[in-house]
């Protein structure tokens, strides 16, 4: 026995390859998620929600609330206050509110002044001592515009201050869509500190808001251009409504005048929230070559649910509303989001591996969904991710698409070069390929002929010479039928040899080798062939096998029309029929009904055979008595080329 290598000096195998590869992968993959998540957390997220920077800001020192029964100057005097403590809030009856605060200015004239409102209405005013400091929009329900959203920094005017106690005074409303009311004390200070201070949230609550939804909608545009002018692939498909849903939530907040109103207003609100994850789910679904496509209809079935019973829920005024809604919506928004990282999950082994920067943008946009949800139902403070970082994502996303089809950026001499390079290997493995399917090809056809041969010698000489040998064996030979069998056996070889000679030839062209051989037989006993072959018959595609069956009915009609019908003349005509042709075989024997049935006859020789023969060929087979006494054989093709 030799000696077996030790452990450590075996090569690897293929398989073992293919693991260290996999696993390769996967590190790379995991490695990329985290890091994407650490640059959200520790450097994305905390630039978006910088905090106010340091501000001197002059203390309320009281506050108050009333109830007023509208927005007139009437019924803003006659309100009755009292005191609460700030922040404030109240649920859950829509009208309105007024807050009235105070706050003391030390000297006149001194630094100009500037104030934050933190309130949560659908539309509010601010005045400072009886000086309107904002005022957008309409004020008197139902018909409210909804300017609620605007957080600014707001210069008061020096005419508006006075020395010591000065006033502000807020007057917030809500329609019945979502009846909370929120006051918390104004930031007031310098106004160049405070403008300083509120750069980057005035940014991130306005500007940004509009430039997120803007290059939301022109996504969607292209997309929807390249679904229309192209194939129609899923992903794209959930990917362009990812993007509409999440630019329509992020348009809902930016406009005053909306379509619908209250209650109409948060079910679509709510609607476009909870599209997001059935998009996010869908896209994962389809991002990899196998989706499951039960998924498309039972998310889609779940959110039309969804969105009728918050629809229910908020016109009929049932349960906590709002809270319950959200409550639904954020538990569904969950749910979703971790089916939708199981479905990238399950894609892992197939594209993940290969489609890395993608992969690690997909799962943070997942993850935050879930992160907002998770929030949400625990009470927690929800700082709506979603919305912050979708636009910066969207453009990881592309970037990440870019760079998974880089050769976009190639130069047309580069492109051409590697599509140079790929059309040879191509056409080299085409004609490998080529090569293999016609050696097979062509060993299945030698086989084949092969076959036949053995078989057309079998039936033909192989009954010939086993017929010479019964005779010989029974002692009742005479020359003359040995004479007979063996010519006769002779002839049943060179018919297999001529038909070989006639490879892919014309039907009239291989009739005239078969002339060639009856020709000196029908000579010798004394017969005459008239021969005619219509040259406007183009029959071509007649392989040695087919020819050999119409050589074979051919001589089979002439052997009884000599040996059986004791014939003197015979015709041979090929001619055109309609749109077929027809072969006939004429004798002026004593025809069929005088044939003597009783005379020996081969075996495999008979009218069963020469019709069997003539179905291999494709034609009709018919045997008549002749309009002149005789027999005629018929071979009919209905249609040739």
């Amino acid at each position: 026995m030799g000696e077996q290598l030790p452990a450590a000096s075996k090569r690897p195998s293929s398989a073992d390859g293919r693991r260290w590869t996999q696993r390769a992968g996967l590190i790379r993959l995991l490695l990329a998620i985290g890091l994407l998540q650490l640059l959200y957390w520790l450097l994305i997220y905390p630039a978006m929600v910088a905090p106010v920077g340091r501000i001197e800001r002059l203390a309320v020192t009281s506050a108050e609330v009333a109830r007023p029964e509208g927005s007139g100057q009437q019924q803003i005097d006659s309100a009755r206050f009292e005191a609460v403590k700030l922040p404030w809030e109240d649920c859950c009856e829509p009208g309105y509110r007024l807050a009235r605060m105070r706050f003391a200015v030390s000297e006149l004239p001194g630094p100009e002044l500037a104030i934050v409102p933190i309130v949560g209405s659908d539309n509010f005013r601010l005045w400072i001592n009886d000086t309107l400091i904002y005022g957008e929009g309409e004020m008197t329900l139902p018909r409210i515009s909804y300017h609620g959203n605007v957080r600014a920094v707001f210069r008061i005017p020096a005419s508006a201050l006075r020395q010591g106690d000065n006033e502000i005074q807020v007057l917030l409303v809500r329609d019945a869509g979502s009846p909370y009311f929120f006051v918390a004390a104004p930031v007031i200070g310098q106004y160049e500190q405070v403008q300083s201070a509120f750069r980057v949230r005035g940014f991130m609550l306005n500007d940004f808001n509009v430039i997120s939804y803007t290059i939301g909608l022109v996504l969607v545009l292209m997309g929807v251009i390249v679904l229309a002018r192209g194939e129609r692939p899923w992903a794209l498909v959930w990917l362009v409504v990812l993007i509409a849903a999440w630019s329509l939530r992020l348009l809902y907040y930016d406009l005053s005048e909306p379509p619908l109103r209250a209650q109409a207003r948060m079910a679509l609100l709510f609607a476009m929230v909870n599209l997001i994850p059935v998009a996010w789910l869908n896209l994962a679904n389809h991002w990899g070559p196998r989706p499951l496509p039960w998924v498309a209809p039972i998310s889609l079935g779940a959110y039309l649910l969804l969105c009728i019973v918050n629809s229910v829920i908020l016109t009929g005024s049932l349960l906590d509303q709002v809270e319950t809604v959200e409550t639904l919506s954020m538990g569904f928004s969950l749910l979703l989001a971790l089916a939708a990282l199981g479905a990238f999950a399950r894609q892992f082994p197939r594209v993940a591996q290969q489609r890395v920067a993608e992969t690690a943008v997909f799962t943070l946009c997942i993850s935050l969904i879930a992160v907002d949800a998770f929030n949400t139902l625990i009470g927690g403070y929800h700082d709506d991710h979603v919305s912050k970082a979708m636009p910066l994502l969207m453009l990881g996303l592309v970037a990440a698409f870019l760079s998974h089809n880089v050769q976009l950026f190639r130069s047309a001499a580069q492109i051409n070069r590697l599509l140079t390079e790929r059309l040879r290997e191509r056409e080299a493995e085409l004609k490998r390929n080529h090569e293999l399917v016609r050696a097979a090809a062509r060993t299945q056809v030698l086989a084949a002929e092969r076959h036949r041969l053995m078989q057309d010698m079998h039936d033909g000489v192989g009954g010939q010479l086993a017929a010479l040998l019964s005779l010989a064996q029974q002692g009742q030979s005479n020359p003359e039928q040995l004479l007979q069998a063996t010519a006769q056996g002779l002839a049943d070889l060179r018919l297999i040899i001529d038909s070989l000679t006639q490879v892919d030839d014309d039907l009239g062209l291989t009739l005239g080798a078969l002339r060639a051989r009856l020709q000196p037989v029908l000579d010798e006993a004394g017969v005459t062939l008239k021969w005619r072959v219509d040259p406007a018959v183009s029959m071509p595609g007649f392989g040695p096998e087919r020819v050999l069956q119409v050589y074979r009915v051919v001589q089979e009609a002439v052997n009884n029309a000599l040996r059986h019908g004791r014939a003197r003349h015979l015709r041979l005509v090929l001619e055109p029929v309609g749109a077929g042709a027809e072969l006939r075989i004429e004798d002026d024997g004593v025809g069929l009904e005088n044939i003597d049935e009783r005379a020996p006859r081969r075996k495999g020789i008979g009218l069963p055979a020469m019709a069997e023969r003539a179905a291999r060929v494709g034609a009709h087979f018919d045997i008549s008595p002749g309009e002149q006494g005789g027999t005629v054989v018929r071979l009919r093709w209905e249609a040739v080329t």
